[in-house]
């Protein structure tokens, strides 16, 4: 079986992303012929340029993206065209139409609460809310990332018989391979053994991401210092947090291995007030072993999460901090929720259990069209 897939990215097995990871799981089982986009596509969505002149770019690049896909869909004879988020999803679901294969949309989080997160405008979610009435026509499936999301959807009038629950999981095998003792990460980091380490991680550009940084920075920290000696916070993800932080949190940057730091942390917090879908980062922390204050935003997107059995929900900013500092000083506690959380994800959010899903959905869809193709054949016979 065929499938092309929009847009090309890297295939690393150690990127724990969703678009890369899907791009690999499909690649092991079938023959992935992904789509490369150019550089129109990169100035589409530069935020820095002329409004108007990204709206006539969006339509030059979706045609053009789409184009691709039909020369490579004849060319290649491909059996279904899998398409990451809204944008690529519009041009691969015009190409699918034209080449009659069924088209997947891998929705990453519904665009009401997208909208409303960023800021954006009324045109802005208008607009945006036709084009998936669109896409939701055009889709032979839609994947999206909890059941949360179908509500959603179906609040808004959407008919969602073919919207299925895809996670963002963990590749536990992964995680597994490249987690280390906390003293040997400590060791490597040159980070005291008997430190009290918390770490957040996410790219600041993101505003959910840099709101909750700035949380960390400003009001987390300094309460929790006064109450545990010695914690040091650690912020590792690219971009500014737009003022310089207090004494005790660092800020790392991009750092190329993320599972060092989380080795070598004893909390991780996701203190995350608006967004989508899962928090992924929320997934990456648990998979890693490691106690994980969570904001109730995440139970929207991880129902399994309950405070007490395998994480901590912080209700507010000031009882965020108060969670974190109970686990800095019980140990004990912070490992048992650590390991619970790690079972949580093993059982719920890993490949290893959710990607044969994903496999026998594409292949049932392949086998789908060939039935629908052959009865049309038949009958142009008859």
């Amino acid at each position: 079986m065929r499938i092309a897939f929009i847009p090309k990215v890297e295939i690393d097995p150690a990127n724990s992303e969703r678009t890369p990871k899907l791009l690999y799981l499909l690649s092991l089982w079938f023959d992935v012929l992904p789509i490369e986009t150019g550089a129109l596509d990169r100035k589409v969505f530069d935020q820095s340029r002329n409004r108007f002149a990204r709206y006539v770019m969006f339509v030059l690049n979706e045609m053009s993206i789409a184009w691709a896909v039909l020369r490579m869909g004849r060319r290649e004879r491909v059996d279904i065209i899998f398409a990451e988020g809204t944008y690529y999803s519009l041009a691969g679901g015009l190409a699918a139409r034209v080449l009659g294969v069924p088209m997947v949309w891998d929705n990453h989080g519904n665009i009401k609460d997208f909208a409303a997160t960023l800021g954006k405008s009324r045109f802005f979610l208008w607009g945006n809310l036709a084009l998936e009435r669109v896409l939701a026509r055009l889709a032979s499936k839609v994947l999206v990332v909890s059941g949360k999301e179908i509500e959603a959807y179906r609040s808004l009038g959407f008919d969602t018989s073919r919207f299925e629950v895809l996670p963002t999981c963990a590749d536990m095998s992964m995680v597994s391979s490249r987690l280390r003792t906390r003293q040997e990460a400590r060791e490597a980091l040159d980070i005291g053994p008997d430190a009290k380490i918390v770490l957040f991680f996410g790219t600041l550009r993101y505003l959910p991401n840099l709101d909750a940084a700035q949380y960390i920075s400003r009001e987390m920290h300094p309460w929790i210092k006064a109450q545990v000696p010695g914690v040091e916070t650690l912020i590792a993800g690219s971009g500014s947090l737009g003022d310089d932080p207090p004494a005790g949190v660092r800020m790392l940057g991009f750092v190329p291995d993320l599972y060092l730091w989380l080795s070598a942390a004893d909390v991780c917090v996701a203190p995350m007030w608006k967004g989508v879908g899962i928090l992924t980062k929320v997934i990456d922390m648990l998979s890693a072993g490691r106690a994980t204050v969570v904001s109730p935003l995440a139970l929207e997107g991880i129902p399994e999460l309950e405070h007490g059995k395998n994480c901590l929900v912080g209700k507010d900013r000031e009882d965020f901090a108060r969670q974190v500092a109970s686990l800095l000083e019980d140990p004990a506690e912070a490992e048992r929720l650590g390991i619970k959380g790690r079972e949580l994800v093993a059982s719920h959010y890993s490949w290893e259990e959710v990607a044969p899903r994903l496999r026998d959905m594409m292949t049932a869809l392949a086998s789908d069209r060939q039935v629908h193709s052959d009865s049309a054949s038949m009958a142009e016979g008859g």
